[in-house]
């Protein structure tokens, strides 16, 4: 990073502000500078659990052309090749059969760079996920011992997600849980939401290879993208929220989702001022209320979707009766965290530092 203009705090900073493209294609230079200087091309390889492939695709739908553009152009090192561009990636490379595994081997045993292991998806138990005979537990095994970093990319990936929703009969489970019990203690880089958001990814796999390592959460979370409470800070829909304007009925009139479920309250994500696919939309500009899938815990302690947030939240504010002179203040942060906690059953410790 001392070859940019940017420091890392200033690197962090305004791809947060940014965005992807707008900051690829501002501080293009520098980047191209920086890496190229490392004289070190990062191998990644992209391995698939139990999970939609809806990841792999918000990833390749990150923006519009100008980013793919922009990635295309960036080359890493003396390899010309772009830093989109996975060695391996089972769902998008041309390559399949032997050949495609033979690409998987030569990047875990191959002597030149360092490498990223991307992991989509669920871990779980023996004999539910087979890739070319080989049971995926052992595949994520050998790459996350060889791995220089490690990335989850999705709600499965990080936390479970579905495949972890009662009564998980395959006992699935979040890549830092499954690392932790075979015993591999390295970072785990954590990018939730259902699907990942694609900026996200791209942006995270820049900074790995420029040594900007992001500063985590205690989940795990990239502060620059989990930092900020989705309804308290960033909410379009915040004025109704505050003057008690409420939708009762999904797609009907106009007001806060709180009433229809929406679980902006105690979910943290920047997914109001990111949104998908070139700053399109996102959920809640769609329609629906926000499900809270970047949270640990996520499906079965925010459903139902469409139900409102259950009334051990209110105990720390009542959401329905902001904007009526009851309440002279919005949530705090750490009320904020004190609810999510309550919403888990008052589960602590542990938990809390998964």
């Amino acid at each position: 990073m001392e070859s940019l203009r940017l420091t890392r705090r200033n690197f962090m900073k305004l791809v947060s502000a940014m965005g992807a493209s707008a900051f690829l294609t501002t501080y293009k230079a520098d980047i191209v500078k920086a890496i190229t200087e490392a004289r070190d091309y990062w191998h990644i390889a992209w391995l698939n659990g139990g999970a939609c492939t809806g990841c792999t695709i918000s990833f390749a739908q990150a923006s519009n052309p100008d980013l793919l553009q922009v990635l295309t152009e960036i080359t890493v090192g003396n390899s010309g090749l772009p830093i989109v561009l996975p060695d391996y990636m089972e769902t998008i490379h041309i390559a399949s059969g032997t050949l495609a595994e033979g690409l998987k081997e030569k990047w875990k045993h191959g002597n030149k760079g360092k490498r990223i292991l991307v992991v989509e998806g669920a871990v779980q138990d023996p004999g539910y996920c087979i890739i070319a005979g080989k049971d995926f537990r052992d595949h994520v095994v050998e790459a996350a011992e060889v791995a220089d970093a490690i990335v989850a990319v999705g709600q499965c990936a990080t936390f479970g997600g579905i495949p972890a929703a009662k009564p998980n009969p395959t006992n699935a489970k979040g890549l830092s849980e499954f690392l932790k019990e075979v015993g591999i203690n390295k970072t785990v880089i954590n990018l939730p939401l259902c699907p990942v958001n694609g900026e996200h990814v791209v942006i995270t796999l820049a900074a790995v290879i420029m040594g900007a390592i992001p500063e985590l959460d205690e989940y795990g979370r990239p502060k620059m993208f989990f930092g900020t409470n989705m309804h308290y800070e960033l909410c379009p829909y915040r004025p109704y929220y505050d003057k008690g304007q409420f939708i009762e009925v999904p797609g009907e009139g106009e007001g806060c989702k709180y009433k229809i479920g929406c679980k902006g309250p105690i979910t943290w994500t920047d997914c109001p001022s990111r949104k998908w696919n070139g700053n399109t939309s996102y959920c809640v500009e769609a329609g629906a209320p926000c499900i809270g899938c970047s949270e640990p815990g996520w499906p079965d302690e925010f459903s139902p979707f469409y139900n409102e947030v259950p009334s051990l939240v209110s105990a720390v504010v009542d959401p329905t009766k902001l904007g009526t002179g009851i309440f002279a203040a919005t949530i705090t942060g750490i009320g904020v965290h004190a609810a999510r906690r309550t919403l888990k059953g008052g589960k602590g410790g542990e938990e809390d530092e998964q």
